[in-house]
């Protein structure tokens, strides 16, 4: 097992295998808020937090269009029953405390894109070696950079004065969902022999 992707091939590529498990991962991910913020978005944009809502869901879809011509994909198997496994990980849960028909919704999205780009940071697992020039390479590097800058929109929201009566139901929530991000994210590499079990 280790903390870094490879090994690299003799133009410091990441092995195929590798890349379309942690691409189609990532798909997976950033497909599923790209659709709930398109969900999410009124057909007219009438306050400025639904502008922010339309710019995110925009750059949700270019990370999903860049990691799909970007992976070097191959046949994988087993991505059948995890994709099901990871695609059901990001539907809605009910959150305790809070009973407001169009907050909780809200509160769901935010948590779940704060645990998306927080919880996995693909550019970690790049070993120094990599080719800088290779897609795959550059592609994981773009998406960290746009996960932190998308990031500061959901602590915004979630420290915002109108989640103030519901702090620790966000909490609550946010920690959970983080959780279970981590759960899915450490499986996933594992299962290509990365444990991030001792990094953390």
């Amino acid at each position: 097992m280790s903390v870094f992707l490879g090994p690299l091939d003799l133009d410091g590529r990441i092995p195929p295998r590798q890349q379309t498990r942690v691409g189609a991962f990532l798909v997976s991910a950033h497909g599923a808020l790209a659709r709930q913020f398109a969900f999410a978005l009124p057909l007219k944009l009438e306050a400025a937090w639904q502008t922010e809502l339309n710019a995110q869901f925009y750059r949700e879809s270019e990370i999903v269009s860049l990691l799909i011509r970007a992976t070097s994909w191959v046949p994988d198997l087993a991505l059948g029953y995890m994709a099901l496994s990871w695609e059901t990980a990001w539907l809605p849960a009910p959150i305790a405390g809070i009973a407001d028909p169009h907050l909780a919704p809200a509160v769901h999205l935010a948590t779940l894109a704060h645990a998306v780009h927080a919880g996995i940071r693909p550019a970690a697992l790049l070993p120094i070696e990599a080719n800088p020039q290779d897609p795959f390479v550059m592609a994981l590097r773009r998406i960290e950079f746009e996960s932190g800058r998308l990031l500061q929109a959901q602590i915004l929201f979630l420290k915002s004065a109108d989640l103030a009566p519901h702090r620790e139901a966000v909490s609550a929530a946010l920690e959970q969902r983080h959780a279970g991000i981590r759960k899915l994210w450490r499986e996933t590499l594992a299962s290509i022999g990365i444990d991030l079990s001792g990094s953390e």
